[in-house]
């Protein structure tokens, strides 16, 4: 059965196809923005949205817009811009801020029940009552660390997994944040990232400083001593393994080492190629959140990597918590400058 959905809707949960086919019928397209400059408000409000989401808050709350379009079309250009910059942390930084904001509306405003059901059922959520097939429920369940999700804790019959209420949202709340992670980075043109130029380099500020926020200035001091191990191995030419490559690389770059800096980490080596380990480096690093990431501790001894093991590492399971750690013992006042400025085909928004 058709729903009617309100443009308020919408912009609670822009991520539904419903919100794409408002965009359509308005006639906007991303060449309209960026060649109207009254339309340059919707792109100001996507880098709005972006810095939001970067913003570490707890109990955030929404409300109701004012301009429910807004809302909607600032959701589409927000994946555009984290897309040019192909920025890991950027990506998760936003599938995150979505989640947890449609899970906020519907906690808290969501009275419409078919529309909480037409919800479910666009992300691939089928719900029979207050239960769901263990299949489907292993598969969204799988990226969430909680014992009281693992199967093994779970009411089970026939084939199906019983949820509670709030148990249902949460797991819309995930599937929600790992859709948007596999749907980005977005494949587009290099001319559409060229026309947002002036917009991404503030989205990459704001990423930029929140990732100082996280982790501070880069301090190989504070370095677990199995990435100091390959850090210093790196520095002065020394053979390294494709695993330990792989971890080197994906460990500078979340702590936000600059993609030049990384590729210069590696050229003491013999078989030093600029373009080949260009090539290997932003390939590491352009994947989705969920994809190359820095590995674990377990994974990191499996490829007999770990190396140095100390005291503190019986504390961690992962080289980035480690860090993290030394980083909050130890911490230092750091100082940013983020640009205050906002501003500067038919490609789906």
């Amino acid at each position: 059965m058709k729903i009617r959905l309100e443009l308020q809707d919408l912009a609670h949960y822009p991520f539904l196809k419903e919100a794409q086919e408002v965009i359509t019928a308005r006639g906007y397209s991303l060449r309209s923005i960026t060649t109207n400059p009254e339309n340059r408000v919707y792109l100001d409000a996507a880098v709005d949205r972006i810095r939001d989401a970067a913003q570490s808050k707890k109990g955030r709350v929404w409300t109701d817009s004012d301009d429910p379009f807004l809302d909607i079309l600032s959701y589409g250009l927000a994946r555009i811009l984290v897309s040019c910059i192909r920025n890991r942390s950027g990506i998760a930084t936003l599938a995150r801020y979505e989640a947890e904001r449609a899970f906020f509306f519907l906690q808290t405003i969501e009275k419409n029940d078919a529309l909480r059901r037409h919800i479910f059922r666009e992300l691939d959520m089928p719900l029979l009552g207050s239960s769901m097939s263990y299949t489907r429920y292993i598969e969204i369940t799988q990226t969430l660390r909680e014992d009281t999700f693992r199967l093994v804790n779970r009411d089970l019959s026939e084939g199906q997994v019983f949820l509670s209420e709030e148990e249902k949202d949460l797991l819309l709340r995930e599937r929600i944040r790992t859709l948007l992670l596999d749907q980005l980075p977005l494949d587009l043109p290099e001319s559409v990232c060229d026309t947002l130029s002036a917009h991404i380099r503030v989205v990459q500020s704001i990423i930029a400083e929140r990732t100082v926020e996280e982790y501070g200035d880069i301090e190989e001091s504070r370095f677990p001593p199995c990435i100091h191990a390959l850090f210093e191995a790196a520095v002065t030419g020394k053979y390294l393994t494709h695993s330990g490559r792989f971890a080197l690389t994906t460990f500078l770059h979340t702590i936000g080492m600059d993609v030049t800096e990384i590729i210069s980490t590696f050229s003491q080596g013999s078989d030093f190629n600029i373009e080949v380990t260009s090539y290997q480096v932003n390939h590491i690093i352009s994947q989705g959140s969920d994809g190359y990431t820095t590995p674990s501790c377990a994974t990191m001894m499996t490829h007999g990597i770990c190396s140095g093991k100390n005291a503190k590492c019986k504390l961690v399971s992962h080289p980035l918590s480690y860090y993290r750690k030394e980083k909050k013992a130890n911490k230092k006042p750091v100082k940013t400058n983020i640009p205050d400025q906002k501003n500067e085909g038919k490609e789906e928004i």
